[in-house]
């Protein structure tokens, strides 16, 4: 049979647009221009619905388009074929078009079973959402569960969704309605709810995409609003400082799945407009709504349901692009979500993408291109209906660039509202609507790219660059358009349905930032643990930093053997200036490595973590995922240094020693990485990591206590030793390794200068174990028996005895004379002796009291401290360093 005779009236707003004679078997409907029907409207796909004649009948076929389409106020089923009858009036955006045919050719009506559970309104206004809805009946139920499982008795099926997500009950008839520790929480009114919560009639219960309505006969109408969102700005106003205006009165309305490019010239304020319309830096005055729902106040209940895509990658560049997309979803997802169903998620996008055959390629392999789609991939994980994306086509080639234009158009069909930044404009014309800004922040075109160029007056669109920069000012440009026909269209009627615009007092709205900690996500526990498995597999794929990481503390080490004598302690061929050299390098190359190990760690991922914090990472475990990576890495370290030590110098002590020595070594590497982290928190790009880095560490080497003595340094310099971490680790060091015990232990060196020189030698003998002839024998100190003579053993040489008075009687006076003569001969002789021996004594007592004086007053302090004191120090210095480094992190959040 042929086709018959058979017309579609279009009509709109009630009038009878155009009329089409059906004379095919296949007429495609949409707002392509190759649909044999065309309806040029944002409301509807660009191949929306088709009609198919069978031979007896035209069937109309709903193309998985995201509006729908409805058939008398039905709403068909996607690909499902529906018989349509004369008269029948079928509902696409905001047209209505009636089907139409010759009675007398086609057979008898048939009746037609359509879908029942699912009603519409049309909407009375051409700029209405034409949102599909369900109505559910509470009547005679006393419970009623909501989530992403089928067994619920409302199955969402949205990645942002808990698989048990809500329960509503009946309590002494009352609805009470209860969120059961979703992930994304359930809100209520824009309120995320904590515990059973009564509702009541007119209450808005939001769920991911879904929004519910209680009405007084208890029944709830559902709408469902993915891939349905409209954005509307209203009025917009930034100011900063002291009076800057960012934004200058914006007024934009935006329909489900339009894509919208945000151009303009420097200075127009692109990024502030974007980060004001996303809710991620609120503008001062203003509203911006979607669906109607202010944004700003109901912030974390749409969160889930805004992509966001800054300019720099938000991948790690080392990880597949699985990898990426797997741990981004193991973050973003719900906890509940099965492996199944993440992998199937991710293969969704994959293939969305066009990546699947580079799934398993590491990112930094990929094209310029390719890593923009899977930072795009990163977002499209949670299927969210508003996508903002900063400068996504920023350095790529014009193929490139025209590649993903052509995929955010794509994605834009499939039901996101796309708002893009760019200063690529050779593919404008994919888009639907073109914002420019003129400096200031002030709109000097909104509308479709075909017009601006008549707008304008331009032969391409790079000459409105030149054009808005040279011709008129920015309040001309926009007392200009707000005349246009181009306002009224796509401003004016838009917003025509809008409520009334509140007042900023009356709104009540906070003008600061959002903070990601008040939206609910995955617990902390699991958060770390996916980190740092994230991290663990970066490091494993980084094999040139894993291994020169592992090999940096051997080829340290090996110097060891190089630079110091074995025999550094000992207290023959020791040297006290080199072994307090030697701790003072070991404390400060433990710092040093852990700093340099950590000073890129944060900075290299901010963008990353930023994105991230957006949808509920917490900074803790963040922190923590790449401190106890550190904590490993310290302890490898410092079992390396140890050993070195061990085995190039002969460290005095036994296992206790060595154990007290590589618990100071492992403290003072974590708090160099702690350090690092800080300096890597605090640096605005990686090159300025360096940098910060080296400030932060000459203190560690100039008011550590090593490179100069502590009695040099006047008080400010006081100060910064007792926070630098160096001091804490190396004088621990000094008293583990028993370098002056003795000196520190002997009372004598507990009296002041003057007391001590007062000292006879017989106190010395008697009182001091490091003074006086007792030193060389009792005294523990590197080197002081170098200065030993045996002559400090030997007795003073005695003195000869005078040969007393001269005899009375004359006979005797010749043998006494000989005495005398004898007697001067042998006092000659021991005043030689005696000048010999005092020299060599007093040169041995005074050069080994020497040593230790000059050493003691410079690290007298340190021969022996409360080691355990220090360390609970230093854990203190890396507490409070931790404690900054956290407060650096949340002043990061752009929401």
């Amino acid at each position: 049979m042929s086709v018959p005779r058979a017309r579609l009236e279009i009509i709109k707003d009630d009038k009878l647009q155009k009329e089409f004679l059906l004379d095919q078997n296949v007429v495609g409907i949409g707002r392509e221009e190759e649909n044999t029907v065309v309806l040029s409207e944002a409301n509807v796909s660009r191949y929306h619905a088709e009609l198919n004649w069978n031979g007896d009948r035209y069937f109309i076929t709903d193309l998985s388009s995201y509006c729908g389409t409805w058939v008398n106020q039905d709403r068909v089923n996607p690909q499902v074929p529906i018989p349509l009858t004369h008269g029948d009036t079928i509902r696409i955006g905001s047209f209505d078009v009636r089907f139409l045919t010759d009675v007398n050719v086609l057979p008898p009506q048939m009746p037609v079973n359509r879908q029942e559970a699912t009603v519409f309104e049309p909407p009375a206004n051409s700029t209405a959402i034409a949102l599909p809805t369900t109505v559910l009946d509470l009547r005679g139920r006393s419970s009623f569960s909501i989530g992403r499982d089928r067994k619920n008795d409302i199955a969402i099926e949205h990645p942002t969704v808990s698989r048990f997500h809500t329960h509503i009950e009946r309590k002494d008839g009352s609805l009470y309605i209860t969120d059961l520790s979703s992930t994304n929480g359930t809100f209520v009114n824009g309120k995320p709810i904590h515990e059973a919560r009564l509702l009541r009639a007119g209450d808005t219960i939001r769920i991911g995409p879904s929004r519910m309505v209680l009405h007084t006969d208890e029944k709830i109408i559902r709408e469902d609003e993915q891939g349905n969102l409209r954005l509307d700005a209203v009025n917009l106003r930034k100011v900063v400082g002291k009076g800057t205006t960012l934004l200058n009165d914006i007024s934009l309305s935006i329909m489900p799945r339009e894509f919208v490019v945000i151009a303009g010239v420097s200075g127009g304020g692109k990024s502030t407009l974007l980060d004001a319309l996303n809710g991620f830096r609120p503008a001062t005055s203003g509203s911006v709504l979607v669906n109607n729902t202010d944004l700003y106040k109901n912030f974390n209940a749409y969160r889930t349901q805004l992509g966001y895509v800054p300019q720099d990658d938000i991948i790690h560049k080392e990880l597949t692009v699985r990898q990426a997309l797997d741990f981004a979803a193991r973050l973003r997802m719900p906890a509940d979500t099965t492996d199944a169903e993440r992998q199937q998620r991710l293969n969704e996008v994959l293939d969305d993408l066009e990546l699947t055959h580079r799934q398993n390629v590491p990112v930094k392999s990929l094209s310029g291109g390719q890593r923009k789609r899977v930072s795009i991939g990163v977002e499209l994980l949670t299927k969210p209906s508003l996508f903002f994306l900063d400068e996504a086509t920023s350095g790529l080639d014009p193929g490139t660039e025209a590649q993903i234009m052509r995929l955010l158009r794509k994605l834009a069909d499939q039901g996101r509202t796309i708002l893009l930044i760019t200063h690529a404009t050779k593919n404008v014309t994919l888009c639907d609507l073109v914002v420019f800004l003129a400096k200031g922040g002030r709109v000097a075109y909104f509308g479709s790219p075909q017009e601006a160029i008549q707008y304008f007056g331009v032969q391409e669109f790079d000459e409105i660059y030149d054009k808005v920069e040279d011709e008129l000012s920015p309040e001309e440009w926009q007392r200009r358009y707000k005349e246009s026909p181009q306002y009224q269209k796509y401003v004016v009627e838009r917003q025509s349905i809008l409520p009334q615009p509140q007042s900023d007092a009356q709104q009540g709205r906070p003008k600061q930032q959002h903070s990601a900690s008040q939206t609910k996500n995955i617990s902390g526990w699991q958060q770390f643990l996916i980190l740092s498995q994230r991290n663990l597999a970066i490091l494993m794929r980084d094999r040139a930093s894993l291994i020169l990481m592992l090999a940096i503390a051997p080829i340290l080490g090996i110097l060891d053997f190089i630079t110091w004598q074995r025999t550094l302690f000992d207290p023959d061929k020791g040297d006290a200036g080199q072994a307090i050299t030697m701790l003072f390098t070991t404390a400060l190359i433990a710092v040093l490595v852990g700093s340099l190990a950590t000073m890129r760690e944060i900075v290299k991922e901010v963008e990353i973590y930023r994105r991230e914090r957006a949808i509920g990472l917490q900074i803790i475990p963040y922190i923590l995922s790449k401190v106890w990576i550190g904590v490993l890495l310290a302890l490898y370290q410092a079992a390396i240094f140890l050993l070195t030590k061990k085995l190039a110098v002969e460290i005095p002590g036994g296992a206790e020693t060595l154990v007290s020595m590589y618990v100071t070594l492992v403290l003072a590497t974590i708090a160099g990485m702690v350090m690092g982290l800080l300096v890597s928190a605090l640096s605005p790009n990686q090159n300025m990591a360096p940098l910060l880095t080296i400030i932060f560490l000459v203190p560690q080497i100039t008011f550590g206590g090593g490179m100069l003595p502590l009695n040099s340094f006047g008080m400010p310099g006081q100060l910064i030793n007792h926070i630098t971490l160096t001091k804490w680790s190396f004088e621990a060091l000094v008293t583990i390794t028993e370098l002056g015990r003795d000196v520190a232990e002997d009372e004598c060196w507990q009296l002041s200068e003057a007391q001590r020189k007062q000292l006879t030698d017989t106190e010395k003998n008697q009182r001091c174990k490091c003074l006086g002839t007792k030193l060389f024998q009792s005294c523990k100190f590197p080197g002081l028996k170098a200065k030993y003579d045996p002559v400090v053993d030997q007795p003073e040489p005695k003195k000869p005895k005078f040969p007393g008075n001269p005899p009375s009687e004359p006979q005797k006076l010749s043998e006494y004379k000989e005495k005398v003569n004898e007697y001067n001969r042998e006092i000659e002789s021991w005043q030689n002796k005696y000048s010999d021996w005092k020299q060599k004594y007093q040169t041995a007592i005074g050069a080994a009291e020497g040593v230790i004086d000059r050493f003691y007053q410079d690290y007298g302090e340190m021969f022996k401290v409360n080691v355990t004191k220090h360390w609970t120090i230093l854990g203190l210095v890396i507490l409070a360093m931790f404690g900054i480094l956290l407060g650096v992190q949340q002043r990061k959040d752009i929401i």
